[in-house]
């Protein structure tokens, strides 16, 4: 049996690349209780302030670096809420794909016709959002690449499809997360228009979408029935969604700077 310890040193394969999500409860039951999995992490907070405490020579701010690092780097459960209460759905895309490559990964656009594929993942995103109307047909906000395949496959109709936005001197700007999150309030008048929303996402970057969500003002969390895609798809064309440990890093970072944005905000007072 794979050890809880064992887990968050991310020794565990298995665990990792099961294709399944990890909601908090599903989380707690794969490491035989929820108490144990929290003692382990809180005794991992610790030791990152004491030693922190000696590299820096101050052990006030060793303890806040160290709770940042472990809400950042070892802590990836989210909010969930039961499908039924679901008001409106928010879809945030997971990579793209590009035939030739020479999508600007940046962008979303090629210099030439091209335009770039949902791909895979963003598929089985729209899998998940499908589960959720057949349960709660209520109003998706979806970023194109699920919109797009919500609209193919399934041919659902109450789809508002989020694009990149239009930047100075008209260049294309592909949305990050929070852009998705503006541009689906902006489109629904207000984050309170929404109601409670049931965020879609890929389960590494699904409990920040859930945060950017609720940053912008939106009741949000994961519909707790519905699963989360896990795979990669080694050939998107944004580099850092092609493999689980350089996106994990991604995601540290993105969290991280979430943080020291809030610590400047503050600050500015």
């Amino acid at each position: 049996m794979t050890t809880r310890r064992a887990l968050l040193a991310g020794a565990p394969t298995a665990i990792l690349a099961t294709q399944s999500v990890f909601a908090p409860s599903a989380l707690a039951a794969a490491l035989g209780d929820a108490g144990g999995a929290g003692a382990d992490t809180h005794a991992l907070e610790q030791m990152m302030a004491k030693t922190l405490a000696g590299e820096l020579g101050d052990s006030g701010v060793a303890r806040q670096l160290a709770s940042h690092i472990t809400e950042a780097g070892f802590r990836w459960e989210y909010p969930t809420f039961p499908v039924r209460e679901a008001d409106s759905v928010i879809a945030y895309a997971f990579g793209y794909r590009s035939a030739t490559g020479k999508v600007d990964a940046n962008t979303g656009l090629s210099d030439g016709a091209e335009k770039p594929e949902p791909g895979p993942i963003n598929a089985l995103l729209a899998d998940a959002v499908h589960a959720i109307a057949k349960v709660r047909p209520v109003r998706v906000y979806a970023q194109w690449e699920i919109a797009q395949v919500l609209a193919g496959k399934y041919g659902m109709k109450d789809i508002v499809p989020i694009h990149p936005a239009k930047g100075p001197g008209g260049k294309t700007i592909y949305l990050s997360t929070d852009g998705v999150a503006k541009a689906a309030i902006a489109h629904a008048g207000s984050a309170q228009a929404l109601g409670k929303v049931a965020v879609v996402g890929h389960r590494d970057h699904v409990k920040r979408c859930v945060l950017v969500s609720r940053e912008n003002g939106m009741a949000a969390a994961v519909a707790r029935e519905v699963p989360l895609p896990v795979q990669y798809d080694p050939q998107s064309a944004q580099p850092w969604t092609r493999r689980r440990d350089a996106y994990l890093l991604t995601d540290l970072i993105a969290q991280l700077s979430m943080m020291r944005g809030r610590i400047l905000s503050e600050l500015d007072g």
